[in-house]
């Protein structure tokens, strides 16, 4: 099993979207005061420049904003306004690419800094090109539509800023499912094919677009550029890297998850040492082990048909009755009740474990890390 570097709790996103939800609502300050007080942030803190927030923080502030605005397609709107100068530096080396090729290898590797939370891959095997997405991070809580919808819209936002109104796009294919109305809202608001209930959610593209000298490109520009953003990525890695590790052991671990001493011995760090550096880091072991028995759990319901006692056994709790009390802490619904709302894991290739139209592997979470610590070496 996969894991990413950062978890939902961690401080990693900008407030951009949010700014962006907020102005397509039209809130008035009280009304926006509200909404972000659900994920505990100020009207300060949205407009400071360096505020951070995590994943959960955005969760409740966008399902806040969907209340207010009463509109499930608002994931669709934010996207639209969300340009490349809304990106920062990484904006600026997206636009000075030679080809899209080389701007959607920018876009994957920094994701983290342009708030992605799905996974970025180019699949072109055929005459048609699918830049596929996968999620990073369990989006499985009630708002998958505004997530996927969000995203989707972001990069299509993308690729005509980057190719011109010109561009041309032949569809999209999502992995959620959706009232005939809402379908066909969302075909209208794209001006797209879309289909729905998919294995994998894409966008489709011809193959000419790809390779396609850019005319904004620039080699000088974009050198500078994506140095610059290394150097903010080098920022995020190496404050998370530890956990990084530490989750990657214990989700290797096999039948009995590793304890303290051995993820140390792995390390090659004594337990004390291990317990000192994940506490500066806000973490620590027991945490690390939620968050990972709560992705494998999730994992198996949705990939396996492992029966609730046997998922217990396999993540050495003392009976499947604290699994089930566990797991409802986490998702807010028991075990089985998860696993009949996401269709006996119909959708788990969300996950990344499915295969591409080609028929290869995606490449897997860890690699996205691997890619993305890469970066800034």
């Amino acid at each position: 099993m996969d894991t990413t570097p950062i978890t939902c709790d961690d401080k990693i996103f900008s407030t951009a979207e949010i700014l962006a939800a907020a102005n397509v609502t039209g809130c008035d300050e009280q009304q926006l005061s509200q909404c972000l007080a659900t994920g505990d942030l100020t009207l300060a803190d949205l407009y400071n420049p360096q505020s951070r927030i995590s994943l959960n923080q955005h969760a409740r502030i966008h399902a806040a904003f969907n209340r207010s605005a009463n509109n499930p397609l608002l994931g669709l709107e934010v996207g639209k306004r969300l340009h490349l100068t809304s990106y920062g530096i990484v904006g600026f080396a997206l636009l000075s690419s030679a080809t899209l090729r080389e701007a959607l290898a920018v876009a994957e590797q920094f994701g983290l800094l342009m708030n992605f939370k799905l996974g970025l891959h180019i699949n072109d095997d055929d005459q048609t090109t699918r830049l596929e997405l996968t999620d990073h991070y369990g989006l499985s809580n009630g708002q998958e539509g505004f997530w996927y919808y969000l995203e989707i819209s972001k990069l299509m936002t993308l690729l005509q800023d980057i190719h011109g109104m010109g561009f041309q796009c032949e569809g999209i294919d999502l992995c959620i499912d959706a009232t005939p109305q809402e379908q066909a809202r969302v075909r209208t608001s794209l001006g797209l094919d879309v289909r729905f209930n998919c294995d994998r959610t894409a966008i489709r593209f011809a193959d000419h677009w790809l390779d396609a000298k850019l005319a904004q490109a620039n080699s000088i520009t974009h050198a500078s550029c994506k140095a610059t953003c290394q150097a903010q990525l080098r920022e995020v890695v190496q404050k998370y890297d530890l956990s990084y590790r530490v989750q990657n052991l214990l989700l290797r671990s096999g039948h009995c998850i590793a304890s303290l001493s051995d993820i140390a011995d792995s390390l090659h760090l004594s337990p004390r040492t291990l317990r000192r550096r994940l506490d500066a880091l806000g973490t620590s072991y027991n945490a690390l082990l939620v968050e990972v028995r709560k992705k494998l759990a999730i994992r198996y319901l949705l990939n396996t048909p492992m029966t609730t006692e046997a998922i217990s056994e396999q993540l050495n709790y003392s009976d499947a009755a604290n699994f089930r009390h566990a797991f409802k802490r986490w998702t807010g619904r028991s075990p089985r009740e998860y696993r009949v709302l996401n269709n006996g894991g119909k959708y788990a290739s969300r996950f990344g474990h499915g295969k591409s139209a080609g028929g290869q592997l995606q490449p897997s979470h860890a690699l996205w890390a691997e890619r993305s610590m890469a970066a800034v070496s």
